[in-house]
């Protein structure tokens, strides 16, 4: 498991967002596909179950949440795209921070699909 700082480096260093957006792909249709229930039960849970141990984002996860979301909307001028994305890292940084003891496989492949350079959606890394 990466720390917040890590994660921060990985992402701030090179094109790691410009691998994963800067693409000719249709971002509404993309986000659309994350509004199935599987995804969508399986995104909140995560999200749930991480903010029972800790509800706070320290700095390094606010920072990570901002650098994503300027990153992403200065790539693709879309800013639900960028939203989702940022909440996404959000919520990935504060899991691997918190060294959350819950069954995280959902949150490992989110990293997983960013770390190939694909946006997860419904179908995770397609």
């Amino acid at each position: 498991m990466k720390t917040a700082s890590e994660i921060l480096s990985i992402i701030s260093n090179g094109s790691f967002l410009e691998n994963v957006f800067n693409k000719d792909v249709d971002w509404d249709a993309k986000l659309d596909a994350r509004d199935s229930v599987e995804f969508d039960t399986a995104w909140s849970s995560s999200y749930k179950k991480v903010d029972e141990i800790d509800p706070s984002e320290n700095t390094v996860i606010k920072e990570i949440r901002e650098f994503v979301f300027k990153q992403t909307f200065r790539i693709t001028q879309n800013s639900e795209l960028a939203g989702y994305a940022s909440d996404d890292f959000g919520l990935i940084s504060k899991a691997f921070e918190n060294k959350v003891d819950v069954d995280i496989e959902f949150i490992n492949s989110l990293w997983e699909c960013y770390l190939q350079g694909k946006f997860p959606n419904s179908s995770m890394c397609e």
